[in-house]
């Protein structure tokens, strides 16, 4: 059956929008090109707009054969069936990280582990053969999984995103107020430049660490007691400070 544009406009916002699971008798009946596709997915699946402490769970049993699924993904090896994250989920939840009343401190190890895990799960490869839709479904998914991994395993996205899913974002105007801390970046930046290998940039390399340490367990207590303004600023110190070892990692 052949659509208008009219008509085929509206049928695909509503098998987007309207949660659905794709499967075997769910096939549409006209076909986009692949990046319109993929673009249509990523933009249901897209984790940018998910709140970070919503309540959401997800799911551990497949709605359309009612077997376990092997992750928290919505991913069902069994009726090869694949449908989208709810748009309240959390980057925690995701991955079933353990309930904390932190969400800034991360059991990595466990992240690592069920990351590697869900892509294996929702790897684009291992629906090719699902049909055009089903494949385009997991590569929003796995890059959705890969962006939420990403954020949660290093302390910088990290922090980032728990203060803007708490009103308090980071923006590029944003101006420390500690000026002898900044006279310091100033000056381990001038050092690291100064240095021909990453011998020699050895001493600014340990102490900044030193610093970023220090400033990751502030952002712990400060998280944990939700001062959040206190938060931010630390934030702002520890994007310094991690700019400081990436200019140092360039030495290498």
């Amino acid at each position: 059956m052949e659509l208008d544009e009219k008509e085929w406009i509206v049928s695909y916002k509503f098998k987007i929008n309207s949660y659905v699971i794709l499967s075997n008798k769910n096939q549409m009946s006209f076909r986009l090109p692949l990046s319109t596709r993929q673009h249509f997915f990523a933009q249901r699946i897209s984790l940018s707009s998910f709140r970070a402490f919503s309540t959401h769970r997800l799911t551990r049993t497949c709605p359309s054969c009612s077997k376990p699924l092997p992750t928290s993904l919505p991913a069902c090896p069994n009726c090869w069936s694949i449908w989208n994250i709810p748009s309240d989920t959390s980057y925690h939840a995701i991955f079933a990280l353990p309930k904390d009343s932190n969400p800034f401190v991360i059991d990595t190890a466990l992240l690592k582990q069920r990351f590697r895990q869900m892509q294996a799960t929702c790897h684009p490869d291992t629906w090719a053969s699902r049909g055009l839709d089903k494949q385009d479904a997991a590569h929003a998914l796995s890059s959705a999984v890969n962006h939420a991994y990403q954020t949660l395993l290093q302390p910088m996205p990290r922090i980032e995103y728990i203060l803007s899913a708490n009103g308090n974002p980071m923006e590029e105007t944003d101006k420390l107020e500690d000026n002898e801390f900044l006279m310091d970046i100033m000056t381990a930046r001038e050092e690291i430049e100064m240095a021909d290998t990453v011998e020699e940039a050895e001493p600014v390399i340990r102490e900044n660490q030193a610093l970023i340490d220090d400033t990751v367990s502030e952002i712990e207590l400060l998280v944990e007691e939700q001062r959040w303004p206190e938060a931010k600023q630390a934030g702002i110190r520890l994007k310094y400070l991690d700019g400081i070892r990436k200019a140092a990692m360039e030495k290498s």
